[in-house]
């Protein structure tokens, strides 16, 4: 067994950008869009027990075709375009160190927010908004394993990879569609990069039937429906790509395809490259 992946303590800073196309379609209500996002992460701290600080900071977001949702998400999103945050072993988002700051943050743009947004939605959207910053965990869930966080927090470290020894593990979507997680099966596969300086990990990914929230499910989408025998079978499925620096443990370029379907009902496609600028 080779010695566990970690990122090294070392490393500058790296900028990337990341390209998302994503697909939702209900019943017959469909949207598309491409969203390009640059981002800079800088390791603050290793820790003895192979946990990391990081900083990852948004520095510019577009949508190529801009939604009134868009422009919601995007002054909301000033709270959360820098976070500093504590990963478990494996580099996953365990918490968000810096949620006084973006408290902070919300306080002093949360009246014009409303103000702007006032006819569209109640005082008390935004008063839960800014209750999720202070709960628990809550704000995390928004964010782990999904979008530009679930890129670069993968999970990837803390393995010893051996080329045909494939690792598997679970992971969740929280709140993947509306309370409804996601789980996964997947199976880690080590090959050689596209040089002898880099490592390559190929991801495989299933539902993870056995911990999915059917019973929550099959209410949703029957209420969703107004069709209390309607049948409802979830598919899922995800493939991903990482290209690391072998000496470093940085990510260098990664792609993950995301698909979750209830067929005839739902679809929805997410497809992230992410490459290294700097």
């Amino acid at each position: 067994m080779s010695l566990p992946l970690t990122l090294a303590a070392s490393a500058a800073p790296r900028i990337y950008k990341l390209t998302t196309t994503s697909y939702m379609r209900m019943n017959e209500a469909e949207e598309h869009n491409t969203y390009h996002t640059v981002a800079r992460q800088t390791l603050l701290e290793r820790k003895p027990n192979n946990t990391y600080r990081l900083a990852v900071e948004v520095l510019s977001f577009q949508a190529e075709n801009p939604t009134f949702f868009n422009f919601l998400a995007a002054d909301l999103n000033q709270v959360s375009n820098s976070l500093i945050i504590q990963t478990d072993i494996y580099g996953r988002l365990e918490r968000v160190e810096n949620k006084d700051d973006m408290l902070k943050r919300w306080r002093s743009i949360q009246s014009g927010v409303i103000k702007k947004y006032e006819k569209y939605y109640s005082k008390a959207f935004f008063d839960a908004f800014g209750q999720s910053l202070q709960a628990e965990g809550v704000f995390e869930k928004t964010v782990r394993n999904k979008g530009l966080h679930g890129v670069l927090l993968a999970g990837i470290y803390g393995f010893g990879y051996v080329s045909n020894v494939p690792v598997r593990g679970t992971r969740v979507l929280e709140q993947f569609i509306n309370h409804i997680n996601l789980p996964l099966q997947i199976t880690t596969s080590a090959t050689d990069g596209a040089t002898p300086a880099e490592l390559t990990l190929q991801v495989e990914g299933k539902l993870n039937q056995a911990a999915l929230q059917e019973d929550d499910l099959r209410r949703l989408f029957r209420s969703m429906a107004d069709n209390p025998l309607l049948k409802i079978s979830l598919n899922a499925t995800c493939q991903e790509r990482y290209d690391v620096e072998t000496a470093t443990g940085w990510l260098v370029r990664a792609e993950q395809r995301l698909k979750a379907e209830v067929p005839g009902i739902y679809q929805n496609e997410v497809h992230h490259q992410l490459e290294m600028v700097s």
